[in-house]
């Protein structure tokens, strides 16, 4: 393949960095910028702005690559979003078009909302009845009361009752029983909400979405705090990094007054110089990466 024209010198290097990426994807792929515009939703001119630094590609057009190359769509849009930051080029406003030819993307005329189909008349439900005014409302027997059924012998009743007052008993003794176990052990209830605050944790796999961020629940627990992501201690967290970790870690800087630009699960510039604020400030080695020390000196 022919080599590659040099980057616009405007470009920031998290851009860079991301346009460099996107080039050795499609050199990975063997793809033609024609079969390119083939095998995506993105035109031939288009791929030639994105890959050559002059316009910044959408996410589509970054995860659609991704996928063709074998790469990992989650850290390429990491990298997106990371560039688009500090973009200073045109924003990106191709519409995806399926199929392009190379001439760029064409205007779309909006489709036409479909008309409603009509309904046979036969199929037309037919409208209810009105309810003839005359016609007396069938009352039960119960209400009317009469007996709904033979008579209950009258020897059956005492034991009947007592059954009732038996149940309405074991109810009283059940919610007093309760009662005194809440007083009596006040010291358990309180350590086994502690257990279960700790615990609430993500459990889900973690996916990076560009504009989505997360809430904080940050709270206490054994002296050490958590935001209810995670409870690792020694994960190791850099730039370009999306993992639950980086979303506790996001909540825990922000909670202590190392202000970032949004909990979204990226480790970008905002979040490694919030880092290395709280390093200087803790006496710890300056690298901007979470490690055991930062970790601790995180959770006081």
């Amino acid at each position: 393949m022919a080599p590659w024209k040099a980057l616009p010198e405007h470009l920031d290097p998290q851009a860079g960095r991301l346009v460099d990426r996107l080039r050795r994807l499609k050199d990975a792929t063997g793809l033609s910028f024609t079969a390119l515009a083939t095998r995506t939703s993105y035109s031939r001119s288009s791929w030639e702005r994105y890959l050559n630094g002059r316009k910044l590609p959408p996410a589509d057009a970054v995860t659609e690559l991704a996928v063709l190359a074998g790469a990992d769509p989650d850290r390429m849009l990491a990298l997106h979003t990371l560039a688009a930051q500090t973009w200073t080029g045109p924003q990106p406003k191709d519409a995806a078009t399926p199929g392009t030819s190379g001439a760029g993307p064409e205007p779309t005329e909006p489709e036409p909302e479909p008309e409603p189909e009509a309904v046979p008349e036969a199929a037309a439900a037919p409208a209810p009845a009105p309810a003839e005014p005359d016609a007396p409302a069938a009352v039960p027997p119960v209400l009317r009361g009469e007996p709904d059924g033979p008579a209950e012998p009258a020897r059956a009743r005492p034991a009947r009752r007592a059954l009732l007052a038996a149940g309405g008993a074991l109810v009283v003794v059940a919610a007093v029983l309760a009662v005194v176990v809440t007083l009596v052990l006040p010291g358990r209830g309180a350590a086994g909400a502690g257990e279960e605050e700790h615990r609430r944790t993500a459990t889900e796999e973690f996916a990076f979405k560009p504009d989505r961020t997360y809430d904080c629940d940050v709270h206490r627990f054994e002296g050490r705090l958590y935001a209810g992501h995670s409870d690792t201690q020694d994960a190791l967290l850099q730039q370009i990094s999306t993992t639950w970790e980086v979303v506790e870690a996001q909540c825990l800087l922000e909670h202590r007054g190392y202000r970032i630009v949004g909990i979204d699960g990226a480790y970008g510039p905002a979040t490694e110089r919030a880092v290395k604020r709280l390093q200087d400030k803790e006496g710890l080695v300056v690298d901007g990466i979470m490690g055991p020390h930062t970790w601790e000196a995180l959770r006081r």
